[in-house]
């Protein structure tokens, strides 16, 4: 341990001494409350790290569909998308030296081939619900000003999982030197997981307590063996590939898969632009000129979705006969015709959703067609 800090109180100096946490839960406790402690700053001084907590003991199956075989101590994710697994033990914990690592890659190991999007986000929003805080306003701030889609930041992330791009902090509140070279060496050897381990040392004066974050295994070799985190481009070949994969190993019905192939191509026949993105699973977005230069009207993705938007400038009832209102009530007919397990309580004002199970019949997507291209020649009436 280092010797103590000093800090100024109205021109007294006051010294804190190292006081080490007496219950390994406090300090699970506050790295849940307080993700700064996790030395974001120190991992990217460029870009420093931000987290939103996915779950306190998170729970890791050992086969696909399983029940919980370990439970991280932490699951956070940060603004990147990268799935960070944290694994907390004091110092007086002498485990932390023999078996912290081994269990470690327990986790990532089974983590990175089950662990898939819609769990991830149910259980983020869980944690929210019981934070008392919003989903949406959570996701937003760990972004900044970083807009996207909660679907595609969930995709990223499993998408990131699957290639391994994922983070595994030892965190305690003393590192012994042995546990450094571990951290140290799996950085080096591993080109996409990050290995890290930060030592958060309580500082105690009185009633004052002062948390001091300190980052070890982040070497020059490890640097230079990461390679650089970006997103997918995708084009067509990459849409009806993914689909066609999906197909194949039964995620996707054939008539399901056929009907996203037909709404893509009345998507190049008819939409005035389009194009893909997506990470886990391939996405294509049709978009129409007179709902404003950026605006989408909806997306395929290759998981077997239709995603609604709302066009930013087409919203008022008043300016219009035929307005943005009506084509979301005629989505939730549909939904409630075509397809009655469709959860429509799930849609919101801005984004609507449909199982492609609401479009396998011929006529359904003929009628959605239709109502499609009235809905542009309104737009473009007013």
């Amino acid at each position: 341990m280092d010797g103590g800090i000093y800090f100024d109180d109205d021109g007294d100096l006051i010294e804190m001494t190292d006081d080490l946490y007496d219950r390994e839960a406090l300090l699970q406790r506050d790295l849940a409350d307080f993700p700064k402690l996790l030395a974001g700053d120190q991992m990217d001084t460029a870009e420093p790290r931000r987290w939103s907590l996915i779950a306190r003991e998170a729970s890791v199956p050992d086969k696909q569909g399983g029940n919980e075989r370990w439970s991280a101590d932490h699951l956070f994710v940060d603004q990147d998308a990268i799935p960070t697994i944290v694994e907390v033990k004091r110092s007086e914990d002498t485990r932390r030296r023999r078996e912290v690592a081994g269990q470690m890659l327990d986790y990532v190991s089974h983590a990175t081939l089950y662990w898939e999007a819609d769990d991830l986000r149910k259980t983020f929003e869980e944690t929210c619900e019981a934070k008392d805080v919003l989903p949406e306003q959570e996701l937003a701030e760990l972004l900044g000003d970083d807009e996207e889609e909660s679907d595609d930041f969930w995709e990223r992330t499993e998408a990131n999982l699957r290639s391994g791009k994922v983070r595994l902090l030892f965190v305690a509140d003393d590192i012994p030197s042995e546990l450094k070279r571990i951290v140290e060496f799996l950085n080096e050897q591993m080109s996409t997981a990050e290995v890290l381990a930060v030592e958060v040392t309580p500082y105690t004066s009185g009633d004052k307590t002062a948390y001091v974050p300190r980052l070890y295994g982040q070497t020059e070799e490890a640097r230079q063996s990461k390679q650089a985190t970006t997103r997918p481009t995708h084009d067509e070949d990459d849409f009806l590939e993914d689909v066609a994969i999906k197909e194949r190993e039964n995620r996707l019905e054939s008539s399901e898969a056929a009907a996203l192939r037909d709404l893509y191509e009345f998507i190049q026949k008819e939409a005035d632009d389009y194009d893909f993105g997506g990470t886990a699973n391939v996405s294509v977005t049709a978009r129409w000129s007179v709902l404003g230069g950026s605006e989408g009207m909806f997306t395929l993705n290759s998981k077997g979705e239709v995603v609604f938007w709302q066009p930013a400038n087409i919203h008022d009832p008043e300016e219009s006969n035929w307005s943005h209102d009506t084509l979301m009530a005629w989505y939730e007919d549909l939904a409630r015709m075509s397809h009655p397990l469709a959860d429509v309580e799930q849609f919101t004002d801005s984004k609507k959703r449909l199982p492609i199970e609401a479009f396998v019949d011929q006529e359904d997507r003929d009628q959605f067609k239709d109502a499609c291209l009235c809905f542009v020649d309104a737009c473009s009436s007013q």
